[in-house]
């Protein structure tokens, strides 16, 4: 279960990133008077949601805690924080009626997602 968990895992991490990629540059593209969380942005933090619990049941299951620091606690620590950043400016973005904060949310994520995948991939 752990090697199919561990396929998953790597390739749709491939198209997660490059879903955040286009729903964060159309969320800068926001015309005023639009609703300040897009569907798509709604459905990439909810693919991003999925994807990170299954790295966390992968990490559990595979027993990747005990690998190098970089796959066992900066990888883990940089997803997570890419779910936080994406949750606050969505959440501020709907709270504050900005859509101009969902998209700087979904920026910071994509910026940690791409740090995540750096440090698993050297």
């Amino acid at each position: 279960m752990g090697d199919v968990l561990q396929l998953i895992h790597t390739n749709v991490g491939y198209l997660v990133f490059v879903i955040l990629l286009v729903a964060t540059f159309l969320a800068f593209r926001t015309a005023d008077g639009a609703p300040p969380v897009s569907r798509l942005t709604s459905l990439t933090m909810v693919l991003l949601d999925i994807h990170v619990t299954v790295g966390i049941i992968l990490y559990v299951v595979g027993e990747w805690y005990g690998a190098s620091f970089l796959v066992a606690v900066a990888h883990p620590v940089l997803a997570l924080a890419a779910l936080a950043a994406g949750h606050v400016g969505i959440g501020r973005a709907r709270r504050e009626s900005n859509p101009r904060l969902a998209a700087t949310g979904m920026a910071a994520a994509l910026v940690l997602v791409t740090a995540a995948i750096g440090v698993v991939s050297v």
